[in-house]
């Protein structure tokens, strides 16, 4: 049975920690130099980094369970007319049992009882696998675009969305 759980205090952010921790490493390391996932992990998935991204820039977040286990993590922020889908990471052996569809369901529903007009996102161009569930779900890309960081990392990315 697969659960969507609110995220509300430090053992819960510390369980998103490694959640990241052992997913990114896995998804990013094939593509992307494995600093660089170190480097987004300290700066953008930590349990701390997680407790202010949930007090001062209204983000929220979520642990994805199945059949009581947490298998992976979603992350949303409300921005204006549009929430943005800033993470949704499932860890490998999960895949295909439809955590991610649940998911995005329950996104989609958020987005509509909370009148945001769309659902925006990012991902990596080299993420294919990742881009095709998003579009069977009807996102669309609308931009390309390289993301620099302050460590010397760059990536490439696709802005998409759908409009609910």
């Amino acid at each position: 049975m697969i659960q969507i759980q609110k995220v509300n205090n430090t053992l819960e952010f510390e369980t998103i920690e490694k959640l990241a921790f052992e997913i990114l490493h896995e998804v990013y390391d094939p593509i992307i130099p494995s600093a660089h996932t170190e480097y987004f992990l300290k700066k953008f998935q930590s349990a701390s980094v997680i407790k202010n991204q949930i007090k001062n820039e209204d983000f929220r977040y979520f642990l994805l369970n199945f059949n009581k286990l947490h298998v992976g993590y979603l992350g949303i922020q409300k921005n204006k007319e549009k929430l943005i889908l800033s993470k949704l990471y499932i860890r490998k052996s999960f895949r295909g049992k439809k955590i991610g569809k649940v998911a995005l369901e329950f996104v989609q529903q958020y987005t509509i009882e909370n009148r945001f007009k769309k659902i925006e996102l990012i991902v990596n161009q080299q993420n294919q696998d990742t881009i095709n569930i998003y579009q069977k779900f009807g996102f669309k890309i609308t931009e390309s675009m390289v993301n620099s960081f302050p460590n010397g990392h760059f990536v490439r990315d696709y802005k998409m969305e759908k409009i609910v």
